[in-house]
């Protein structure tokens, strides 16, 4: 039987918790770095007496080692809570699991994740801290123009440090947005191709600055590779007006879409569009609501090369929400709509398309039987039948 975290795997909202957490090999004194980070407002802060302060209580396992947190908001308390420890497990793990609870209000977030071979150094052993946030990447995402200090794996004794030529490759992320699920198009990935940035010899600490779309770092001598993905400072959100207007073009006529970007004032353009798609303002605002708030998720769930919200995935999620089920295997994804096995099911394919740089871009199986029910998805936006997953 599946979870219904397990059959929405990309219903962001249905979890409460949304931790961040790196984890740094050291492979010489087998010990794990743990770094855990959490937006504040996503804890419970409850006190004991109207004079006490107010606390929230945070356990967090990775692995067999369990760590508590007690943290008290104060108002000048920063919105993101951050700890560091250090676990000395007797042996170091391929897999770990990792689990955050929040304890007053009894929610629990966990993932399995891949730390990597005890026998042999990866790219996951590379340790990306963020010059701009003073603090380790969780994962491959960073922001553009942001510099990063790698610190480069340590093998055992008596190898020592790694030495080797790194080289450090640029991929600019392709222009446009996906065709629709009835084209006869398909989004082109396979011309895209990487430009040398530079060669690097270093043996312990690289220092990048990395620019928009993907950079690539690799050391052919240790057969060690990782890419980072980077987009502008705001993102998984949309901050200004340009950016708001960009998702609309799934929604919007080629015409409408043209005008808003050539407005003199582009908010004023985008909340009349809005305006007109919604009956009164308060309905207008909440189909503005659940349209970003879709965005965001798919920038949250599908982003790599390009930003979630311009990927296949991300197109269909923002369309049609959250799909009631998803299957899923190494190469497919299967979206299913509505009761599965009945006739007015819907399903979408995706494929993963296997990609140097992007190992996560899947291409949806486009079919022109798509075409009346992406015009009745669309219809439904223009007239405010949507409602919030």
């Amino acid at each position: 039987m599946q979870s219904p975290s397990q059959r929405r795997p990309y219903d962001r909202e249905s979890s409460a918790l949304h931790p961040e957490i790196a984890l740094h090999r050291q492979l010489a004194t087998t010990s794990m770095e743990v770094y855990f980070s959490i937006d504040r407002s996503e804890l419970l802060y409850s006190r004991l007496a109207a004079e006490s302060p107010f606390v929230a209580q945070v356990q967090v396992q990775v692995g067999d080692t369990t760590w508590f947190l007690l943290d008290t908001a104060w108002n000048d308390t920063p919105s993101v809570l951050r700890a560091q420890w250090t676990a000395t497990p007797r042996e170091l793990p391929t897999w770990v699991d990792i689990q955050v609870t929040d304890v007053l209000r009894n929610t629990a977030w966990q993932e399995r994740r891949l730390v990597g071979s005890t026998e042999a150094l990866g790219a996951n052993d590379i340790l990306a801290w963020s010059q701009s946030e003073a603090w380790p990447l969780a994962g491959s995402h960073a922001s553009a123009g942001d510099t990063l200090l790698l610190h480069l794996p340590q093998a055992l004794p008596p190898e020592g440090p790694l030495s080797g030529l790194w080289s450090v490759l640029q991929v600019e992320p392709p222009a446009g947005l996906p065709p629709p699920p009835f084209s006869g198009s398909r989004p082109r990935w396979d011309t895209l191709t990487s430009r040398l940035l530079g060669e690097l010899k270093a043996d312990s600490l690289l220092v990048l600055v990395v620019p928009e779309g993907a950079t690539v770092l690799e050391c052919e001598a240790n057969n060690l590779r990782r890419i980072f993905f980077a987009h502008d400072a705001h993102f998984p959100e949309l901050a200004s007006a340009e950016s708001l207007v960009a998702p609309t073009r799934y929604i919007a006529s080629r015409a409408e879409h043209q005008r808003m970007k050539e407005a003199d004032h582009p908010k004023l353009a985008l909340d009349e569009f809005w305006l007109a798609c919604g009956d009164s303002p308060d309905h207008a605002r909440e189909l503005l609501e659940t349209y970003y708030g879709r965005v965001e998720e798919a920038n949250h769930a599908f982003s790599g090369l390009v930003e979630g919200w311009k990927s296949d995935r991300g197109m269909v999620h923002i369309v049609f929400g959250v799909p009631q089920r998803v299957r899923r295997d190494s190469w497919n994804e299967y979206w299913t709509y509505g009761e599965e096995g009945t006739s007015n099911a819907l399903t979408f394919h995706f494929r993963r398309k296997a990609n140097p740089w992007d190992n996560g871009h899947f291409v949806l199986q486009r079919s022109m039987q798509y075409r009346s029910l992406w015009d009745r998805a669309v219809s439904n936006w223009r007239n405010g039948r949507v409602r919030a997953d």
